[in-house]
């Protein structure tokens, strides 16, 4: 009688145990589960965050080019009117007020306008017409290593607008050198605000 009275009392110890292991079992799945879908929201959310226009990035991710202009109105007005302003090397999406109407879908005037009025606070600095243009393919100086001082350089400044006019921003300026030595500047056939708009800094008016 003590045998059986053992043998089952064993084999309720050995049930026992099997259903913890199957609870502790249920519990590692459950577990791995929320481990899985937490790992799947973090790719999904984090796909969703990525730039979808990617003008002035690189490899996904703001370039220096996105933010090395000014904007015509003040800072603080173009983050109230578009959104705030974007970051070099983040990936986060540009406000949807720089490229989107109001039903969130890409719109090209949105953009255009962003790009005339606020380009640095929406990353579209590279695609102003001041920035927009090729460097020379061998250039007498290498042109990722030019600083803003350069930029104003006299020494420098010449070399850059024709070997590296996207740097600075001379995209507009090198076609100034031959407008200003025929007279641009001082001729009364052109008006003060076009003389400003085509070639500013050459004429003296910015």
């Amino acid at each position: 009688m003590d045998q059986m009275w053992y043998v089952s009392k064993s084999k309720g110890a050995v049930f026992d145990l099997i259903n913890q292991i199957f609870a502790l079992k249920k519990q590692e799945f459950k577990t791995t589960e929320m481990m899985h879908l937490l790992f799947y929201t973090a790719l999904v959310s984090g796909a969703m965050a990525a730039i979808s226009d990617l003008n002035c990035t690189d490899a996904g991710r703001y370039a220096n080019s996105a933010i090395n202009c000014q904007n015509k109105y003040p800072n603080a007005d173009c983050e109230n009117l578009f959104g705030n302003a974007v970051k070099v090397n983040t990936d986060t999406e540009r406000p949807d007020k720089c490229f989107k109407n109001a039903a969130a879908a890409y719109n090209e005037p949105m953009k255009q306008l962003a790009v005339s009025i606020c380009p640095l606070t929406c990353g579209y600095c590279c695609i102003t017409p001041a920035y927009n243009c090729e460097n020379k393919r061998n250039p007498r100086i290498a042109c990722s290593t030019i600083t803003p001082d350069m930029c104003e350089n006299p020494v420098w400044k010449p070399i850059i607008v024709e070997d590296c006019p996207n740097v600075c921003g001379f995209c507009n300026e090198g076609m100034c050198t031959k407008w200003v030595a025929n007279g641009f500047c001082k001729s009364s056939f052109y008006s003060d605000e076009m003389k400003k708009k085509y070639c500013g800094k050459p004429c003296g008016l910015c």
